[in-house]
Protein backbone atom coordinates (compact mmCIF):
# COMPACT_ATOMS: atom_id res chain seq x y z
CA UNK A 1 0.00 0.00 0.00
CA UNK A 2 1.22 3.12 -1.20
CA UNK A 3 0.27 5.55 2.11
CA UNK A 4 0.60 2.93 4.72
CA UNK A 5 3.78 4.62 5.95
CA UNK A 6 2.28 8.03 6.52
CA UNK A 7 -1.43 6.19 8.04
CA UNK A 8 0.89 4.57 10.61
CA UNK A 9 2.71 7.50 11.79
CA UNK A 10 -1.18 9.87 11.67
CA UNK A 11 -2.53 6.67 13.45
CA UNK A 12 0.08 6.97 16.17
CA UNK A 13 -0.65 10.37 16.59
CA UNK A 14 -4.28 10.08 16.98
CA UNK A 15 -3.10 7.18 19.43
CA UNK A 16 -1.02 9.76 21.76
CA UNK A 17 -4.07 12.23 21.72
CA UNK A 18 -6.80 9.20 22.90
CA UNK A 19 -4.34 8.62 25.81
CA UNK A 20 -4.97 11.72 27.00
CA UNK A 21 -8.79 11.51 27.17
CA UNK A 22 -10.77 10.19 29.40
CA UNK A 23 -10.67 6.59 29.35
CA UNK A 24 -12.84 5.83 32.26
CA UNK A 25 -15.20 7.96 35.20
CA UNK A 26 -15.53 6.34 38.42
CA UNK A 27 -18.55 8.19 39.66
CA UNK A 28 -18.86 7.53 43.63
CA UNK A 29 -15.15 9.02 44.16
CA UNK A 30 -15.83 11.87 41.47
CA UNK A 31 -12.35 10.47 39.56
CA UNK A 32 -11.81 10.82 35.93
CA UNK A 33 -8.82 8.44 34.51
CA UNK A 34 -6.37 9.24 32.06
CA UNK A 35 -3.90 8.10 30.15
CA UNK A 36 -1.61 10.70 31.95
CA UNK A 37 -3.62 11.18 35.00
CA UNK A 38 -4.99 8.25 37.39
CA UNK A 39 -5.15 10.44 40.87
CA UNK A 40 -6.98 8.06 43.62
CA UNK A 41 -6.35 5.30 41.88
CA UNK A 42 -3.63 2.39 41.50
CA UNK A 43 -4.09 1.95 37.86
CA UNK A 44 -0.48 4.03 37.19
CA UNK A 45 0.21 5.64 34.08
CA UNK A 46 -1.46 3.50 31.28
CA UNK A 47 -0.94 5.81 29.09
CA UNK A 48 2.85 6.02 29.21
CA UNK A 49 3.92 2.90 28.13
CA UNK A 50 1.45 3.76 24.87
CA UNK A 51 3.68 7.22 24.59
CA UNK A 52 6.76 5.22 24.85
CA UNK A 53 6.07 2.02 22.11
CA UNK A 54 4.20 4.37 20.58
CA UNK A 55 7.02 6.75 19.59
CA UNK A 56 9.27 3.49 18.95
CA UNK A 57 6.85 2.59 16.39
CA UNK A 58 6.29 6.52 14.82
CA UNK A 59 10.25 6.42 13.94
CA UNK A 60 10.32 3.25 13.05
CA UNK A 61 7.51 3.82 10.27
CA UNK A 62 9.59 6.90 9.01
CA UNK A 63 12.59 4.55 8.66
CA UNK A 64 12.89 2.50 4.99
CA UNK A 65 14.69 0.06 6.22
CA UNK A 66 13.41 -3.52 6.35
CA UNK A 67 14.66 -4.55 9.94
CA UNK A 68 12.67 -1.67 11.17
CA UNK A 69 9.41 -2.54 9.69
CA UNK A 70 9.92 -6.00 10.95
CA UNK A 71 10.43 -4.62 14.61
CA UNK A 72 7.31 -2.35 13.98
CA UNK A 73 5.42 -5.44 13.87
CA UNK A 74 6.79 -6.37 17.12
CA UNK A 75 5.96 -2.55 18.40
CA UNK A 76 2.42 -2.40 16.72
CA UNK A 77 1.59 -5.93 19.03
CA UNK A 78 2.88 -4.48 22.40
CA UNK A 79 0.55 -1.90 21.99
CA UNK A 80 -2.59 -3.44 21.07
CA UNK A 81 -1.99 -5.96 23.91
CA UNK A 82 -1.23 -3.21 26.25
CA UNK A 83 -4.65 -1.41 25.15
CA UNK A 84 -6.20 -4.41 26.03
CA UNK A 85 -4.65 -4.09 29.21
CA UNK A 86 -5.96 -1.09 29.65
CA UNK A 87 -9.31 -2.13 28.94
CA UNK A 88 -9.24 -5.09 31.34
CA UNK A 89 -7.64 -3.03 34.51
CA UNK A 90 -9.74 0.37 33.88
CA UNK A 91 -12.86 -1.20 33.39
CA UNK A 92 -13.02 -4.01 35.73
CA UNK A 93 -15.63 -3.39 38.79
CA UNK A 94 -14.24 -3.39 41.87
CA UNK A 95 -15.94 -3.86 45.23
CA UNK A 96 -19.33 -3.48 43.63
CA UNK A 97 -18.91 -0.05 41.87
CA UNK A 98 -18.71 -0.44 37.96
CA UNK A 99 -16.47 3.04 36.02
CA UNK A 100 -18.44 4.08 33.13
CA UNK A 101 -16.34 3.33 30.45
CA UNK A 102 -15.25 6.07 27.76
CA UNK A 103 -15.23 6.62 23.85
CA UNK A 104 -11.26 6.52 24.30
CA UNK A 105 -10.84 3.48 26.15
CA UNK A 106 -12.51 1.75 23.16
CA UNK A 107 -10.70 3.79 20.25
CA UNK A 108 -7.23 3.79 22.17
CA UNK A 109 -8.50 -0.52 20.85
CA UNK A 110 -9.30 0.34 17.56
CA UNK A 111 -6.60 3.13 16.81
CA UNK A 112 -3.65 0.07 17.84
CA UNK A 113 -5.36 -2.74 15.51
CA UNK A 114 -4.97 0.16 12.79
CA UNK A 115 -1.34 0.51 13.38
CA UNK A 116 -0.95 -3.56 13.52
CA UNK A 117 -2.75 -3.53 10.08
CA UNK A 118 -0.44 -0.88 8.79
CA UNK A 119 3.07 -2.37 9.51
CA UNK A 120 1.55 -5.37 7.63
CA UNK A 121 1.63 -3.40 4.59
CA UNK A 122 5.18 -1.19 4.18
CA UNK A 123 6.57 -0.04 1.30
CA UNK A 124 9.80 -1.12 0.50
CA UNK A 125 11.96 -0.40 -2.25
CA UNK A 126 13.79 -3.96 -3.13
CA UNK A 127 17.06 -3.99 -5.43
CA UNK A 128 17.11 -4.95 -8.77
CA UNK A 129 17.86 -8.66 -9.27
CA UNK A 130 20.71 -8.87 -11.71
CA UNK A 131 19.56 -12.08 -13.55
CA UNK A 132 20.59 -11.48 -17.00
Amino acid sequence: MKHSQTIGIVLCLILFYFTTQPLVIIDTHHLTITGWSSNGTNFGLPGKFIFYIGTLSLIFFALPFIWAKRFNMAFAALLIAWSFRNYIVLSTCQMGECPQKQFALYACIFVSFGILVMTFLPKIKLPKSTNS
